[in-house]
C-alpha cells in the first residue's frame, strides 16, 4: 500500500512539473510551416504542400472554410482539420484574389 500511494505521489510530482504541451494550440494555417500543417489530424504532406502554394499565390485566409478551395481538399478532410487550425492575419498582408 505504501509503495503504491509513493507511486502514485511520483507520477503526480512528474507530471505536475512536465513542460507543457502546446500541441492542443491551434494551427494558424497564414504562418504555418508544411511540417505545422502535415502534423494536423486529417492533413498530410501533400496537403500541407498545397495549402501554403495556395497562401503564397492567392495571399492571407480570410476564413478556415476557404481551405475548401485547396485543391485536394475535400468537406470530409476539413471538417477533421477544423478544430486544430485558426486563421490570424498576418499584420499588413493583403490578398493577391
Amino acid at each position: 500500500m505504501k509503495l503504491t500511494f509513493l507511486s502514485a505521489a511520483a507520477v503526480a510530482l512528474c507530471l505536475a512539473f512536465a513542460p507543457v504541451s502546446f500541441a492542443d494550440e491551434a494551427v494558424n494555417v497564414n504562418t504555418a510551416t508544411q511540417e505545422q500543417l502535415a502534423a494536423v489530424p486529417g492533413l498530410n504532406a501533400d496537403l500541407a504542400k498545397a495549402i501554403i502554394q495556395y497562401r503564397e499565390e492567392m495571399g492571407d485566409f480570410m476564413s478556415i472554410d476557404e481551405l475548401a478551395d485547396v485543391p485536394g481538399m475535400s468537406k470530409d478532410i476539413l471538417n477533421k482539420a477544423k478544430d486544430a487550425l485558426q486563421v490570424e492575419a498576418i499584420s499588413g498582408a493583403e490578398c493577391n484574389c
